[in-house]
């Protein structure tokens, strides 16, 4: 059906409640949008922190996990015409409280990759003149950035976005650890998305 031709009052019949009862708990329908995707992103930012604390030290492999979640996760309940609808919205509604609430969202994943980094740092797999948050905001906004074209792009397949996303990650980290941690963040770039 779509973003466009789902109404609030078939929200309301299929949720078993009154339209009143949405409006009176979301501004609109743009706003009702924003909580679903808030919901999925504190969803996706628990599956990603059990990601990172079930990886092995050293192992900076759980990159190329938590972006392949980052961007797996989303497609599981929104198809790319209703990530398009949504990020329409979110350039539209920026001033509303569900969209800044979003976008706080956003800011947790980047905080999560940037700590995830911080670690690698930690552990002496990053250069030690490699700045963790500048390394952490670089992966995200590629990350963020790819999934956008990815959306807009409709013919392109999430095996094509991972397959990107782990080669152009590869090279950020090629050129963050040191040179002999290189084949243990690297991840198997070959198979993924095959």
């Amino acid at each position: 059906m779509g973003y466009r031709k789902t109404t609030i009052k078939l929200v309301a019949e299929r949720a078993d409640v009154s339209p009143v009862t949405i409006y009176n708990h979301f501004e609109d329908k743009t706003g009702l949008l924003f909580a679903v995707l808030a919901e999925e992103g504190q969803e996706t930012l628990r599956i990603g922190e059990r990601l990172i604390s079930d990886r092995q030290p050293r192992d900076a492999t759980v990159i190329y996990q938590l972006l392949e979640l980052y961007v797996d996760h989303p497609m599981e309940f929104m198809n790319k015409s209703c990530w398009r609808q949504a990020l329409a919205a979110s350039l539209a509604s920026a001033h509303t409280n569900f969209a800044r609430d979003y976008r706080l969202i956003e800011a947790q994943f980047l905080q999560q990759v940037i700590g995830l980094m911080h670690s690698l740092h930690q552990e002496t797999l990053l250069k030690a003149k490699t700045d963790p948050v500048s390394i952490g905001e670089l992966i995200w906004n590629n990350t963020n950035q790819m999934f956008t074209e990815f959306i807009v792009d409709e013919p392109m397949s999430l095996a094509e976005l991972h397959n990107k996303l782990a080669r152009q990650t590869h090279t950020i980290l090629a050129l963050s650890l040191n040179p002999k941690d290189v084949a243990t963040g690297s991840g198997d770039q070959n198979k993924r998305g095959q």
